[in-house]
């Protein structure tokens, strides 16, 4: 059987015309098929070479000529569905490097909602009061430190954000290496307990894999600052999330601002909605309006690659599931 597929598993209305010339003009003779049905997806499974989106990892092991899976997304948490998948043959490849610049404003647009307190004045808006918050309420970014747990692409990212607000940084990363920024300090993973009472804010990067699941609990904020706040803009499962909301209830921190949860969507009788030192998005942190224009330019990349028999880019180490 000579037919080989690129299956682009994405909704058709979000393939322009423009991108699906270049996908043809790429693929060098592939077959392009796009479809976001499951059905029609198990209709071409002898002959898909390259899976691109939001593959139905369900039924990659009934593709048996795939060679590489172009994900949609940063994280690999499939994987964890799938542990049998870990040791098949394909490639798999992120499309790490995109979503830094609009995490990084999510991440601070939450900040500095606590610190200036837009919760409550938002709700008093909608009750036509005008409320003054007193000095002693209010906080500021400036002089604090912020330790960043997962200091790669989306960390680095967010440290220049916070540099620019005067803020001090601490990046834990499993290889550390010295950092060039004057107010940066880049430390071993391994040292997490260590740092945490250094910090006044602390943002959970981290991608969900085997060895991170509920890796931040009850000992972890026990070493928190009571005046600390904690940010997860990862993974929700990276948190004991029943930890988390003891922490919070009992003040041992003073607040989260969380963009995952554990179970998302998060059920409506979640304790996190009733607690008033939260601030929750629904894990949109991630998004941007050009963000399909963004991962095909990492696709269009990698098939270039492909094709020519280059080295891919952003390889996850299906292992380590990042």
């Amino acid at each position: 059987m000579d037919k080989r597929t690129i299956l682009i598993a994405l909704p058709r209305e979000r393939i322009s015309a423009g991108i699906l010339e270049g996908l043809q003009k790429a693929g060098a003779g592939r077959e392009i098929v796009i479809t976001s049905n499951k059905k029609e997806v198990e209709q071409t499974l002898d002959t898909i070479e390259i899976a691109v989106g939001d593959v139905p990892f369900s039924l990659v092991p009934r593709m048996p000529r795939l060679k590489w899976i172009q994900l949609w997304s940063a994280g690999a948490d499939q994987l964890q569905r799938y542990p049998e998948l870990k040791d098949a043959p394909f490639i798999l490849t992120s499309t790490s490097g995109i979503h830094g610049q609009q995490i990084s404003e999510h991440l601070f647009g939450m900040l500095f909602a606590w610190n200036r307190r837009f919760p409550a004045v938002f709700a008093a808006q909608s009750r036509h009061e005008w409320l003054k918050i007193p000095n002693e309420e209010l906080s500021a970014s400036a002089g604090k430190t912020m330790l960043i747990l997962g200091y790669g692409a989306i960390g680095q990212t967010v440290c220049r954000g916070a540099l620019a607000f005067n803020m001090k940084v601490i990046g834990l990363r499993r290889r550390p290496s010295p950092s060039t920024e004057t107010g940066v300090r880049i430390e071993s993973a391994g040292k997490l307990n260590e740092f945490l009472p250094l910090a006044d804010i602390v943002v959970n990067i981290l991608p969900l894999t085997q060895e991170t699941f509920h890796l931040f609990g009850k000992t972890q904020f026990s070493l928190m600052k009571k005046t600390a706040l904690y940010a997860n803009i990862g993974r929700g499962a990276v948190t004991d999330e029943q930890a988390l909301i003891e922490a919070l209830r009992s003040k041992t921190i003073a607040g989260a601002l969380l963009d995952v949860t554990e179970k998302e969507p998060l059920p409506p009788d979640a304790p996190l909605w009733e607690l008033d030192n939260v601030i929750l998005t629904g894990h949109y942190a991630g998004l941007h309006p050009g963000y399909d224009d963004l991962a095909f330019g990492v696709t269009f990349d990698n098939l270039d690659r492909y094709v020519r028999g280059d080295t891919l880019k952003h390889i996850i180490n299906k292992t380590a599931g990042y």
